[in-house]
């Protein structure tokens, strides 16, 4: 009984890290990919489609953050974690 607890214990502990693993690199991504945006509208000729680029870059990560942190969170309470 007690190895077979062990056992869901070393199973339980390394979904738990590779979930956090993926988000936190699921962060970074997002951020990047913001960043990327961001640095287009910065060398843009076209000062008005570069300020969009500027806005939707912000957003984009912000937004790819927020919903990865969200999306880790209820993942994390369905397998009890939280």
């Amino acid at each position: 009984m007690e190895r077979k607890r062990v056992e869901e214990h070393r199973l339980a502990s390394r979904d738990a890290f590779r979930a956090n693993i993926r988000a936190a690199l699921m962060c970074i991504v997002w951020s990047c990919a913001g960043l990327v945006c961001m640095g287009w509208g910065l060398h843009t000729t076209d000062p008005e489609l570069g300020d969009i680029a500027w806005k939707a870059g912000m957003v984009l990560g912000y937004t790819g953050i927020l919903f990865t942190i969200v999306r880790w969170y209820s993942k994390a309470r369905k397998r009890g974690d939280v």
